[in-house]
């Protein structure tokens, strides 16, 4: 079974909310002594990542949109944010959040991803920061 983690400060309002497949490694170097399957990364944990010494291996890196990161291997590259140019985005933020899968993708099981819009979970637009939601979201749509 392959181990999937995510990188950011402790205590980000989400965490609750991520895949309990999903762990933390505390220290920058247990992140790129690993190959994982699935590294959800948010802004913080991209700054961190760009002082590793090490690269990061995995299958799928999801980030936030506009950082790039250097010294990865990955198969697949997930971005999100509220731009179209995103593999994730919002399409509506009223009431009923709506995620925006805007190109194909490929969950770690191999299955594709089409393009579509999902209805997330009541209570995320009021409680998380678009960001927060769009990695949450992204977790759970690609395992």
């Amino acid at each position: 079974m392959e181990r999937n983690c995510f990188f950011c400060r402790k205590n980000v309002p989400w965490e609750e909310k991520l895949p309990g497949a999903l762990r933390r490694p505390e220290r920058l170097d247990a992140l790129t002594k690993a190959v994982w399957g699935l590294c959800v990364l948010n802004r913080e944990g991209v700054l961190r990542l760009q002082k590793a010494s090490s690269c990061l291996r995995c299958r799928t890196l999801l980030l936030p949109e506009n950082c790039p990161v250097q010294g990865v291997e990955t198969e697949q590259v997930v971005s999100y944010g509220l731009s179209g140019r995103n593999s994730l985005t919002l399409s509506s933020m009223g009431e009923h959040l709506l995620l925006s899968v805007q190109r194909e993708l490929t969950r770690l099981d191999g299955s594709v991803i089409e393009r579509q819009e999902l209805q997330l979970p009541s209570g995320w637009g009021r409680c998380y920061a678009p960001e927060g939601v769009l990695a949450v979201a992204g977790a759970w749509l690609l395992l």
